[in-house]
């Protein structure tokens, strides 16, 4: 099996993510020639370009199966794929072919690699941290091995269980007073602590979080440490597991999607009450003072 990384727009990626009832999709480019890289059946993914100004690798958010290979006009393009083309409307999509290939609706052709099944991944994937090279200099895309495919897709769609099942980081959590007050006891506070304080549980939700929102913020109050404190609040944020250790199951793995990023007002105030408010009480009482 043989796997490709493409590398394509936030806007198209965004657009598709959002749209999820769409069949197949289309994966445009200027090159006309035919895409021999993949067969039907091999997987395709998507290293999405970073927001306008912000610098650094870029990250591989989702993957999508390689169908077939087509050359139509914008025009059959649009009739063909529609919305699967990544845009909301053919107007907007005939204006994007022409400003960025300099084709008309009816004049010249792009390339078109049709793909299904599109998902988004769990955790945006950095190439360079799981061990695949892929530069920065790479504008298109380009084929991957097998190996490399089934790392991607492993660690786009793992939990975080994984890297938080040892508790030995327990010892060196600092209580507050709230915290050893609580009715649960403190093995299981001490687990929660220890998920939502785990590094690794943290960079992956603020990366996420950074590829959706292009920036840091409380998901509670909207309070941003870069913009009330300068460098020094540059890429800080606290996490929150919204979903208590006590109520986990056996076995239970914690997702990026447990983690609220929070301000540390709101999230010494998440844990002030038992059981814990959720963010959504939380910013109702914030709305009502």
């Amino acid at each position: 099996m043989k796997a490709y990384i493409g590398v394509t727009t936030r806007e198209w990626f965004t657009y598709l993510s959002d749209n999820k009832d769409i069949q197949e999709v289309n994966f445009w480019r200027k090159n006309t020639d035919n895409f021999n890289v993949l067969t039907k059946g091999e997987p395709f993914f998507f290293l999405v370009k970073n927001e306008k100004g912000v610098k650094g690798e870029r990250a591989v958010l989702g993957k999508a199966t390689f169908e077939r290979f087509e050359k139509l006009t914008v025009n059959e393009v649009w009739d063909k794929y529609s919305n699967g083309n990544g845009d909301e409307n053919r107007e907007s999509f005939v204006k994007r072919m022409n400003e960025m290939f300099d084709i008309g609706e009816y004049t010249g052709a792009i390339g078109c690699i049709i793909l299904s099944d599109f998902q988004v991944f769990n955790n945006p994937i950095y190439l360079s941290n799981i061990g695949v090279e892929f530069k920065n200099s790479v504008v298109s895309g380009k084929g991957i091995t097998e190996k490399e495919a089934n790392l991607i897709t492993e660690y786009g769609f793992s939990t975080i269980g994984d890297v938080i099942r040892k508790f030995t980081e327990g010892e060196r959590i600092g209580f507050t007073e709230d915290d050893e007050g609580f009715p649960e006891g403190k093995i299981k506070l001490m687990q929660h602590l220890v998920r939502e304080r785990n590094p690794e549980v943290i960079k992956l939700a603020k990366e996420r979080f950074i590829q959706l929102h292009g920036k840091l913020f409380c998901e509670v109050c909207n309070f941003d440490f870069r913009e009330h404190y300068g460098d020094i609040g540059e890429g800080y944020i606290e996490g929150h597991h919204t979903k208590p250790v006590s109520e986990m199951g056996e076995g239970e793995e914690t997702k990026v999607d447990d983690i609220a990023l929070v301000c540390s007002n709101c999230h010494r105030m998440l844990h002030r009450k038992r059981p814990w408010l959720s963010i959504n009480q939380l910013k109702e009482l914030l709305v009502n003072c």
